[in-house]
């Protein structure tokens, strides 16, 4: 698809969750659970989701005031079967003591306590979670014609879960209808799949250009792998020497893929050229791979009298 019939879109505000199930939600009536971000429950239509973190709380909760309880209980029945009102009075105080130090013993591992409950609930849920990550990506894909931002939206929050190349081929075809921009929130290692794709490698192309700081290791490992597929493309050399430019900014991709930067070191904008040589000249006793080489013999040739060089 030519850049200018790309969509310009605004995606909504997305931040990234400290932990992976930090959205998950489950339906405290029929149990399914979801990463979206509706108010009802898309299973049984009541508006009875919450955090799986609040639900591993009320477990937990639950599970503490049971022991309280029994503990109660069992310090009734010893007051009640008391043969006399000093065993009784000593059967009372002996169970109120026990039940003040487990309430506190209980209020001190209350955080321990409730990981326990949420590890546990994730562990027995493995193959509900999956159902509801499932029905989320078909809820996503259902959208898509009317509204491929939303879709894509719903397909980013579902993949912080669900992991898999037929999500990212998804979202990667979605974004590539899209206008890319530097304030967006992008991704790209997270889209990276076991085979070669072109939609991928246009992305990553376009990435080196709006947000060059996300190529990075896989991202590179990836284009190199299939350097000769993505060279046969109509626009490939340009999407190798956008990655070459942006593995320019730190020396030890330099140094690790200096066979391929040298391929293109040609192309290379003037900005990244003089960064590389820079670089170079910085560390001549480096093994660059012949890569010292190639810079002398462009900047000779292309910069001579260049004062920035």
């Amino acid at each position: 698809m030519p850049i200018n019939k790309k969509k310009p879109v605004t995606f909504r505000p997305f931040k990234a969750p400290r932990y992976s199930y930090d959205k998950l939600r489950i339906c405290r009536r029929c149990g399914r659970y979801t990463v979206l971000g509706e108010e009802r429950c898309g299973k049984c239509g009541h508006a009875s989701l919450t955090a799986v973190e609040k639900q591993a709380a009320a477990i937990a909760g639950r599970k503490m005031h049971t022991r309280l309880l029994l503990v109660l209980l069992l310090t009734l029945g010893s007051v009640y079967f008391g043969q006399s009102l000093q065993q009784m009075a000593l059967c009372a105080a002996c169970g109120i003591a026990i039940a003040g130090l487990l309430f506190y013993a209980q209020r001190k591992v209350r955080q321990n306590e409730n990981l326990y409950a949420l590890n546990k609930l994730l562990g027995r849920s493995i193959d509900g979670i999956k159902e509801g990550l499932e029905l989320d990506r078909q809820e996503a894909v259902s959208v898509l014609r009317e509204n491929d931002v939303l879709a894509y939206e719903k397909l980013r929050e579902i993949s912080i879960l669900l992991r898999g190349d037929r999500i990212s081929r998804q979202r990667v075809a979605l974004l590539h209808g899209f206008q890319l921009r530097k304030d967006m929130y992008l991704e790209l290692e997270q889209l990276l799949l076991k085979d070669f794709e072109p939609l991928l490698a246009e992305y990553i192309g376009e990435i080196a250009k709006v947000q060059p700081e996300l190529i990075k290791d896989r991202t590179l490992r990836y284009v190199k792998t299939y350097e000769v597929q993505i060279l046969q493309m109509d626009r490939g050399a340009a999407i190798l020497t956008a990655v070459a430019g942006a593995a320019v900014r730190l020396k030890r991709y330099v140094l690790l893929y200096s066979g391929m930067i040298g391929r293109y070191i040609q192309e290379l904008p003037k900005d990244r050229f003089l960064r590389l040589s820079r670089m170079v000249s910085a560390s001549p006793y480096e093994a660059w791979n012949g890569l010292d080489l190639k810079v002398a013999e462009v900047r000779e040739a292309k910069y001579r009298y260049d004062p920035d060089f």
